[in-house]
């Protein structure tokens, strides 16, 4: 088979190629930290659909363009834009057809690999989280942080955070915390850890391997022993505080502790969106025990209604645009937070919900 684009197109935003018995996706944005926009999508998903009916292609590699980042997101600035031209449609298309790679990926049928070496966050999770493998370093830092930018954890997240130690998912939906390679490993989110400077050695053992057999044995041989996850540490505390039956009781816990970590938490959730955090919660008590297909329409739904509404355009106006760091979020304060606005949010969409195959 040709490759769909070439390694050298150093104009494409997402680079589509093969090497030896590999497929392999490189993320080539890395002023953007290869955040995703809805081209790089359609370009993922064409691919992915090309090499599932290809028998020489016996796995598929996803790496990020630099240092710093694997991907920290999807393309929000695109969002913002659309909204400004009232481009209703894409905003319907770029979560759509983002949340319908998320979950076909969580169904390939061959060994999907993310070579998760720097930043990933919010949509990175999505292309990767749901794969089979995914390798993390010492230099990997994860996050789903959207509750700063008055959105929601999304791509998946109501299901894969779930997944986590007791309450652990609850506590980074809410507060956005950045996570280690380490802590990724103890989550689950991660499945091998690996020193940086042995991923080209494991990229190439890869592209050589002709079955799933031969790419499990060699990321058995390589997996090293991460060290010990700082949220295994704090995971009574963690548990004690987000294991509570409401938001406000999570906070009146937080502010009652006389933790200093607990401190840390509750100092940087002052400067979230308070419905985002009340959305948040409610999403994942409510999706607590569904699988992805159930959970990602659940998603969408909310998608939807965030691309309709103030918080998210004004969170990203305030880190994005203007860069004054001082988002107007509406409400101003999580105790005028109205339970009527949150379930607002979930509401069905009728002939537009997502579909997924």
């Amino acid at each position: 088979m040709e490759a769909v684009a070439r390694l050298e197109d150093i104009e494409s935003e997402v680079l589509i190629s093969t090497q030896g018995n590999a497929g392999i996706i490189t993320l080539n944005r890395p002023k953007a930290l290869n955040s995703l926009n809805l081209t790089m999508i359609r370009e993922i998903h064409k691919a992915l659909k090309q090499w599932q009916q290809d028998d020489a292609i016996a796995c598929v590699i996803v790496e990020g363009v630099g240092e710093k980042a694997f991907c920290a997101g999807g393309d929000i600035r695109s969002v913002y834009q659309a909204r400004l031209e009232g481009n209703r449609d894409y905003n319907d298309a770029i979560f759509r057809e983002e949340y319908q790679l998320n979950y076909y990926i969580s169904q390939y049928p061959k060994p999907y690999i993310s070579l998760i070496d720097g930043i990933c966050m919010g949509g990175g999770l999505g292309i990767s989280a749901h794969g089979s493998h995914r390798i993390v370093t010492e230099r990997t830092v994860m996050a789903m942080p959207e509750t700063t930018i008055g959105f929601f954890p999304d791509v998946g997240a109501s299901y894969f955070l779930n997944q986590c130690p007791g309450y652990i998912g609850m506590f980074l939906a809410i507060t956005g915390e950045k996570i280690s390679g380490e802590d990724a490993i103890y989550c689950g989110i991660a499945t091998h850890y690996l020193s940086s400077t042995k991923m080209a050695d494991l990229r190439l053992a890869l592209t050589q391997a002709q079955s799933t057999v031969e790419i499990d044995a060699i990321l058995t041989s390589v997996n090293e022993v991460a060290a010990i996850a700082t949220l295994s540490t704090h995971q009574q505390l963690i548990d004690d505080i987000f294991g509570q039956s409401s938001l406000h009781e999570i906070l009146a816990k937080l502010y009652q502790s006389e933790n200093a970590k607990a401190y840390e938490w509750a100092r940087n959730l002052s400067k979230k969106c308070p419905l985002s955090m009340a959305i948040t919660f409610t999403l994942l008590q409510n999706n607590k025990g569904l699988s992805l297909k159930q959970c990602l329409p659940v998603e969408f739904r909310l998608s939807q209604s965030f691309v309709d509404n103030y918080n998210f355009f004004e969170g990203i106006r305030a880190l994005l645009i203007d860069k004054d760091n001082e988002p107007k979020w509406q409400p101003s304060h999580i105790s005028q937070v109205d339970d009527i606005e949150v379930k607002a949010y979930f509401k069905e969409l009728g002939a537009k919900e997502l579909i997924l195959i």
